[in-house]
């Protein structure tokens, strides 16, 4: 079946006449910054009496007449005035949208995003808001301006109003006439204090969070999480152009080629080939290599590709005393398989491939579920463990889901996943509640139990599966970040490198600021790597642009060694639920483009879809979902890098390759591990109270 991908852009025609705009040094009212990076030299012959060079902005009203003002017409061939008329656009679509009387904010990436009302979904607690924003290029796939149309998703603004809230410390965003602010702002400047002190609390309406939500009682629903989101994503976004877009005022200010979205151009498209995802798992008893695409049709007839070192593990449990009955029920599933008529886990030895035994005499039991560790503790202290000969497993049966309001129960695994890891055992949580569940429906419930017992196999230093294509010589480093909400700080992991068959080597982590460290740990991982080979290349996959106070120790680092490869930079980004997306009109109602294409957004800029759908194979919809695409921007301090009009295909082909290889879950994965599992540890391991343990920064623990 030919695919026909079509993309969130709508293409408008360059204009007629370019607008005229006045000018001003002083910030007047209605004025618009103009940055200095823009300063052309029409604008600058715009003062003549005066050197604006120095200056940090002037400003401008656009169209708005401003009397005996100076004025230019704006050019369109010049950069920096295109990306003044860009500013213009932006301008006219915020005030647009303004005196349409809707909510107008900007999103994380500076962009223009309405907020328009919902007509469903609304409580007497709240009201229902759909995001959308709009982004502004010129000739990125065509050759005509486009307006990117995205959908955010949706916030819930209170109908109790500030003034009506006693528990102010839980209130950040709010909803203040057609704009938001945080109410938590730091009062630093006159303007912030100006602007604090003019606020009407009777006006000032927050925006759910669930913090504020339990604070008020308010029920917390489930998030919704559509099966097939491209569905949703297209519905929403050509719902609102039709009735919000194409129209005739709108179309005079964006006058649209069409009143339609635009074909992803066909040179822009191209795909890779699907064998170079290719995995290899455990060799069959006459010693052949066995190869598979997709690991979870794979795991139900191959043996894992390796064992963990250490041939006897023993598994044993941590639960509140009320719960230990359902742990034998529990075990006897893991360990015997399931009792369905279908049935795909057939016990913990059948599917990875392990000897594994219950240590009864190291189960910890306790009573007090809200403080359990004083407990754990003192039955650990009398435990002896048999580390020389037996690799251990721990069972945390958790009395509390990852949703629980408070968050003193959230941190409980997390103590206890140190706990354990400071005694060289690793530990798997199980949600009591979801455990009863799922023992009932033993279907489902072994779907469960392959993925947990995919992640013990890969936790004790197993590999379940590597690259079966693996004719490179390269080190890959990957850095990923979490950002933890309550302290409002990043937190990064580095140095995970892998070798080009994609097996895990080590890891850090760090503070966002530390600099240093990152470039440290990344070098060090570059020597590891080139003391016993040669590589061919040194790739870096990177959660965000690198800027020049992270790369330039890393370059002369590199210089330092002489390696005389090339240096790769991938900035790898999820577009969850904003920016560029496509999707293929021709696979029915489902939309997902096919695993591997990709399509050129730009200079050496890419949307990669990672999936499970290839071409003329059965698309399991329930378990592997419908992920969107990421974006990724390829880069290199080296002159001659892109020499080689392969490499950018062999660098996407790395990124999708690397995407098949994550130990968690059975379901194929949009992001590469290089990225996943940094963020999985920048997400845990800074919350642990003594660090990681040195000896756990070359395992995955943290699946």
């Amino acid at each position: 079946m030919q695919e026909h991908l079509k993309t969130n852009i709508l293409n408008f025609k360059w204009p007629s006449s370019t607008p005229v705009i006045y000018l001003s040094l002083e910030d007047i009212e209605g004025s618009h910054p103009i940055h200095r990076s823009k300063f052309s030299k029409q604008i600058k012959e715009a003062f003549p009496d005066t050197d604006i060079s120095g200056l940090e902005h002037i400003f401008t009203t656009f169209t708005q007449e401003i009397p005996n003002a100076p004025t230019i017409k704006i050019n369109l061939v010049k950069d920096k005035e295109l990306r003044i008329y860009k500013q213009f656009l932006k301008h006219q679509l915020k005030t647009y949208f303004l005196e349409k009387g809707y909510i107008v904010v900007k999103n994380f990436v500076r962009d223009v995003q309405v907020w328009m009302p919902s007509k469903k979904g609304n409580t007497t607690d709240y009201n229902l808001y759909y995001k959308f924003s709009f982004k502004i290029l010129f000739a990125t796939l065509t050759d005509l301006p486009e307006l990117v149309v995205s959908y955010d998703g949706t916030s819930k603004v209170l109908t109790k109003s500030v003034k009506e809230i006693e528990e102010t410390e839980f209130i950040k965003r709010c909803v203040y006439g057609q704009k938001t602010f945080n109410y938590q702002m730091n009062l630093d400047t006159e303007d912030k204090e100006e602007f604090y002190n003019s606020i009407e609390f009777t006006q000032a309406f927050p925006i759910f969070n669930l913090q504020l939500a339990r604070a008020l009682n308010i029920p917390i629903e489930e998030p919704d999480r559509p099966k097939n989101r491209y569905q949703k994503y297209v519905l929403l976004i050509t719902t609102f152009a039709k009735n919000y877009l194409f129209t005739e005022e709108f179309k005079a200010l964006f006058p649209f080629k069409q009143d339609a979205f635009i074909d992803v151009p066909g040179n822009r498209i191209n795909h890779i080939n699907p064998n170079l995802g290719l995995l290899e798992f455990g060799k069959d008893q006459y010693g052949n290599k066995r190869n598979h695409l997709v690991p979870k049709k794979a795991m139900n007839i191959l043996n894992p590709y390796r064992r963990p070192g250490n041939q006897n593990i023993k598994i044993f449990f941590i639960c509140h005393t009320s719960h230990k009955d359902s742990v034998l029920s529990f075990y006897q599933n893991l360990k015997e398989g399931v009792n369905t008529e279908k049935n795909y886990y057939k016990g913990l030895e059948a599917y990875v491939n392990i000897k594994a035994t219950a240590s009864k005499e190291h189960f910890i039991e306790f009573t007090n579920e809200n403080d359990p560790i004083p407990e754990i503790v003192e039955q650990l202290e009398s435990l002896t463990f048999d580390h020389e000969n037996v690799k251990y497993a721990a069972f945390y049966i958790s009395p509390f889901d990852k949703f629980t309001p408070d968050p003193d129960d959230r941190e409980i695994y997390i103590r206890i996943k140190e706990l354990f890891l400071n005694e060289s055992i690793v530990t798997q949580v199980v949600d009591y509640e979801k455990m009863i569940v799922n023992i009932q429906d033993q279907y489902n419930f072994q779907f469960s139990l392959q993925n947990m017992a995919l992640a013990i196999h890969a936790k004790l230093g197993g590999a379940p599966w590597k690259l079966a294509v693996t004719d490179k010589k390269e080190l890959v480093i990957g850095v990923g970040a979490f950002t933890n909400q309550g302290e409002n700080r990043r937190y990064i992991a580095s140095a995970f490198s892998f070798q080009n068959n994609g097996l895990f080597r080590n890891f850090e982590y760090f503070n966002q600021n530390e600099t240093e460290l990152l470039a440290g740990s990344i070098l060090k991982a570059i020597r590891d790597f080139t003391s016993v080979a040669q590589a061919d290349k040194v790739v870096i996959h990177f959660y965000k642009e690198m800027s020049y106070e992270e790369l330039q120790p890393i370059i002369d680092g590199m210089n330092k060694l002489k390696l005389g490869v090339p240096l790769y930079i991938l900035n790898i980004n999820k577009t969850e639920a904003e920016d560029m997306i496509a999707y293929d009109v021709n696979w029915g109602d489902k939309l997902m483009p096919i695993s591997g294409t990709y399509i050129r957004i730009g200079v050496n800029k890419f949307l990669l879809f990672n999936n499970a759908r290839y071409p003329n194979d059965i698309y399991y919809a329930d378990t592997d979902g419908y992920p969107f695409p990421i974006k990724i921007k390829i880069s290199s301090p080296d002159d001659d890098a892109f020499e080689d009009v392969e490499v950018i295909e062999e660098l996407l082909t790395q990124v999708y390759q690397f995407s098949r290889l994550y130990w968690k879950s059975l379901r194929q994965q949009n992001v590469p591990i290089t990225i996943k599992y940094p963020e999985m540890v920048a997400q845990i391991a800074p919350r642990f109270e003594n660090g990681v343990p040195e000896d756990a920064k070359d395992t995955l623990w943290f699946l």
